[in-house]
C-alpha cells in the first residue's frame, strides 16, 4: 500500500505519547509499505531529527506559527468546532495533503487525532481514510472540567461538549477507525463503539534489553513521563502531596525521582533532598534501572499509559491505580500492583521496599506479560490490517 500519515507534530524526539505512537507505527509500516509523512510543527526540525524518520518515502514538515494559532483560536469564538481542532487548522497542510495524495496515488490516509480534522481534503481527492482517535478526548476534558474553577470551568466544559459532538460527527468521513483502549472506545457513541479497532500502544525492543542495575539503587521510587502534560502533573501532585505523607506515617522516607520533559512549575517546586526532578533525559531507562519501584499514580486522562508498560518491560515492580489498570489486561497482585487510594499505595510501597523477593517476583511477571502482549510489532500488525480494510472500502 501507499500510505500517507498526517500528524499534528513531528514524531521526534519521543518525549510525548502521540509522537512515540506515531514513530513506531511509521517505522513498522514502512517495512512492508510505502509511507509518506506530512506533519505540522511549531519549531524548525533539524536535519539530524529528520534522519530519525529515514524509513519514510518522503517527509513534509509544515510550519505552524504562533500567529496562525492566535488567529485560529479567535476563530473558535465564532464556530462550534473544538478549540484544539481550530488550533491546528492549517491551509498549507490542507494543500500539501491534496497535492501528495494525487501525486503519489495514495491508497489510504492515516490521520492521528481528530485535531487535524480541518486540514483533510475529503472532497477534493479520491482515496481512503483511516482515523486513529488515540484517546477519547471528550472524556479527558470532562475530567478536567470537574476540577476547574470559575471561567476556566466554563471554557473547559464548552470544549468537552464540542469534542464529544465532533468525535461522533467526524467519524462519518472515515472508512475505518482506531482507538487505543477499550475504555476510550466506551466513550464513543455505541454505533462507533461497535466498529472501532482497538489498537493499543506497544513497547520498543530496547526496553527489553538487559541493562546494568545501579547498585545500590539511587532511588526508591520513580514516576516518569511528560511532566508538562496535565494528567501527569495531576498524578505527580497526588503522589507527592497525598501518597508520600502516608508513607512517612509508616516510618519510611523514600527517595523519589520524577523524570521527564517540561516539568511544570509546581513539579519543579517539589525538588528537595528526598525528591529529584530531572527534566528531559536522553534515556529514561537509566533512571528506571536506578530505581526499586515504579509508581504510576494515574488519576486522570485517557489512553494506555506508556510509562506503565515500559517500567514493566524493564522488570521493575510497578504500582498504579484502577484507572490506568483498566487499559492494561495484566493480573493485579501478580503482574503489577493496583492501589485504589493513597493509603493503599503507602502500604504496598512499604511492603515491596521491605520484601525484595516479592518485588522481584512481581517485576519478573510484569516483564513476561508485556513481552508477550505489548511488543510494537504485534500491535502494528493490527494497524496494518485496519489500514488494508480502509483501502479496500
Amino acid at each position: 500500500m501507499k500510505i500517507l500519515a498526517a500528524l499534528s507534530r513531528f514524531p521526534w524526539p519521543l518525549e510525548k505519547g502521540d509522537k512515540l505512537r506515531a514513530y513506531y507505527q511509521l517505522r513498522d509500516l514502512s517495512r512492508h509499505h510505502e509511507v509518506h509523512l506530512i506533519c505540522l510543527n511549531d519549531q524548525p526540525v533539524s536535519d539530524e531529527d529528520r534522519k530519525a524518520l529515514h524509513f519514510c518515502a518522503s517527509v513534509q514538515v509544515i510550519h505552524h506559527p504562533k500567529s496562525l494559532v492566535a488567529t485560529n483560536l479567535l476563530r473558535s469564538l465564532f464556530n462550534r468546532t473544538p478549540f484544539q481542532v481550530n488550533y491546528f487548522r492549517s491551509p498549507k497542510m490542507f494543500r500539501a495533503m491534496q497535492e501528495t495524495i494525487q501525486a503519489q496515488a495514495i491508497d489510504v490516509v492515516m490521520v492521528q487525532l481528530i485535531r487535524l480534522g480541518m486540514n483533510l481534503p475529503f472532497m477534493e481527492v479520491e482515496t481512503s481514510w483511516f482515523l486513529d482517535y488515540m484517546d477519547c478526548f471528550s472524556i479527558g476534558m470532562a475530567q478536567r472540567q470537574a476540577e476547574a474553577k470559575g471561567l476556566r470551568k466554563w471554557i473547559v466544559g464548552m470544549e468537552a461538549s464540542r469534542l464529544k459532538a465532533y468525535e461522533a460527527r467526524i467519524a462519518a468521513r472515515f472508512d475505518e477507525l482506531g482507538i487505543i483502549s477499550e475504555r476510550d472506545a466506551d466513550g464513543l457513541p455505541p454505533v462507533l463503539r461497535e466498529v472501532v479497532h482497538i489498537l493499543p500502544n506497544g513497547v520498543g525492543d530496547h526496553f527489553f534489553e538487559d541493562l546494568p542495575t545501579a547498585t545500590p539503587p539511587r532511588y526508591d521510587l520513580i514516576f516518569f513521563g511528560n511532566m508538562g502534560y496535565h494528567p501527569n502533573v495531576q498524578s505527580a501532585r497526588f503522589l507527592v502531596e497525598e501518597v508520600l505523607p502516608e508513607v512517612h506515617q509508616l516510618g519510611l522516607r523514600p527517595k523519589l525521582c520524577i523524570a521527564g520533559a517540561r516539568p511544570a512549575k509546581v513539579i519543579q517546586a517539589y525538588a528537595s533532598e528526598d525528591i529529584e526532578v530531572t527534566g528531559f533525559v536522553d534515556d529514561i531507562r537509566s533512571y528506571v534501572r536506578a530505581s526499586r519501584l515504579s509508581i504510576a499514580p494515574v488519576i486522570g486522562g485517557q489512553g494506555l499509559q506508556n510509562k506503565l508498560l515500559e517500567s514493566m518491560a524493564m522488570g521493575l515492580p510497578t504500582l498504579t491505580t484502577p484507572l490506568a489498570h483498566a487499559a492494561v489486561d495484566a493480573e493485579a497482585g501478580r503482574e503489577l500492583v493496583v492501589c485504589p487510594d493513597a493509603r493503599a499505595f503507602a502500604r504496598e510501597i512499604k511492603r515491596l521496599l521491605e520484601d525484595a523477593e516479592a518485588a522481584r517476583t512481581i517485576g519478573e511477571a510484569g516483564r513476561k506479560f508485556v513481552e508477550k502482549h505489548y511488543r510494537w510489532e504485534a500491535m502494528n500488525q493490527r494497524l496494518a490490517q485496519a489500514l488494508e480494510l480502509a483501502a479496500q472500502s
